[in-house]
């Protein structure tokens, strides 16, 4: 009995949030020019350059302009740039996926209402005691096409993790339904995964 308490309580007690498996990726990028404690970086396409991302992390400077970095979609070659975005700009934000529909998350796995402690309850006077979070354990699928041509992007493995809402912001297309963007931060960095959105003839 003790032995299934232990391993009872271990089970809600572990938490573990994988690396994200990409499969078949255009580029992989760390992108140390976008400091992690702000929040997530802005893609942009030139609508001039198919072939490259811009990326912002942080407000414009005096004149207007953001200090961007410039992504070669084929060679990964990066270069610092500034750039103005907005209506009436050749640059283009990259559509929510959650908007857009392309790609979409799958989950396959467990979901359940896991108790976590906290010390202090908020707002109200309580302390010490649980509260339920919503917790899931198995692997998140990114997912383009459809029938056939359904493929996996990208996984990623998940332990009684609460980070499943918090995934699909992360996930975009550019406008022309091309590419496919996951932002993704780990030990204090943000991650660009990259993939092409066009099915591969065979």
């Amino acid at each position: 009995m003790a032995i299934t308490g232990v391993i009872v309580s271990c089970w809600y007690v572990a938490r573990f949030d994988g690396d994200p498996k990409p499969l078949d990726p255009l580029l992989v990028a760390p992108l140390h020019e976008a400091p992690a404690w702000r929040s997530q970086p802005t893609l942009l396409q030139n609508i001039d350059e198919p072939a490259a991302i811009y990326i912002v992390s942080g407000p414009p400077g005096s004149d207007g302009l953001f200090e961007a970095l410039r992504l070669d979609v084929n060679s990964g070659a990066r270069s610092a740039t500034r750039i103005r975005f907005g209506p009436n700009t050749t640059y283009m934000p990259f559509d929510s996926a959650e908007t857009a529909g392309i790609p979409a998350i799958e989950f396959r796995g467990l979901t359940h209402r896991r108790p976590t402690l906290h010390l202090f309850g908020f707002p109200g006077p309580g302390g010490a005691g649980f509260h339920f979070v919503d917790s899931a354990t198995g692997v998140v699928h990114i997912v383009a096409g459809t029938g056939t041509g359904r493929r996996t992007l990208l996984t990623l493995i998940l332990m009684n993790s609460s980070r499943v809402p918090e995934i699909r912001p992360l996930l975009w297309s550019d406008r022309s339904r091309r590419l496919a963007a996951f932002l993704w931060r780990q030990a204090d960095i943000w991650t660009l995964y990259l993939f092409s959105l066009i099915p591969t003839r065979t």
